[in-house]
């Protein structure tokens, strides 16, 4: 799997923003779909205010905000919530180590994963990454098709409910892909 390839694609479905923020399954959120479990997490992450270091306190209060903030917001709704900024190369970092973690669980999950061609395994870590390696072990008859090699029946059976058109689109081509891998 080509980790660049893979950021690029996160940055553009999953977006790409330096304040904290509900995604769309209501976790507090940074960059391009780093989850933060708890105000403690946040106050250990890099964060700055107008170009000076935050305090962990400062981060731990734009967390409470954006959590007691409704769901369903586009991040920008956000943004007037939070004082708190990270900057791209954190976020980058944070990135990196998310993609190696997540690739790491889905190697463990998936028995086959090291036998499947790059662009099935950028498909199902898109997958994956988006609903969670649970929500992904939901598609049975995809993974089925997958163990099976039959990337035209994982490309049908990939679409996800509540993702835009252009992302399960993007994820289907890439089991289509496979094929020819």
């Amino acid at each position: 799997m080509t980790s660049a390839s893979v950021i690029a694609r996160l940055k553009e479905f999953e977006g790409y923003v330096s304040y904290m923020y509900r995604c769309t399954g209501g976790e507090v959120t940074i960059g391009a779909g780093h989850a933060i479990p708890a105000a403690a997490d946040a106050a250990k992450l890099s964060w700055s205010i107008g170009g000076t270091a935050a305090t962990p306190e400062q981060a731990q209060s734009d967390f409470a905000r954006v959590a007691a903030a409704p769901i369903g917001w586009v991040a920008g709704g956000y943004e007037n919530l939070t004082q708190c900024r990270m900057s791209a190369d954190d976020i980058d970092a944070l990135l990196r180590a998310d993609i190696a973690l997540f690739e790491a669980k889905l190697a463990a999950t998936l028995p086959g994963w090291a036998s499947y061609p790059e662009p099935a395994q950028e498909a199902l870590f898109d997958m994956g990454y988006n609903l969670g390696v649970g929500g992904l072990l939901k598609f049975r008859q995809l993974l089925a098709a997958v163990d099976a090699g039959q990337w035209s029946t994982a490309a049908a059976q990939c679409h996800r409910m509540g993702i835009g058109d252009a992302r399960n689109r993007e994820t289907a081509n890439l089991f289509l892909r496979a094929a020819g891998a």
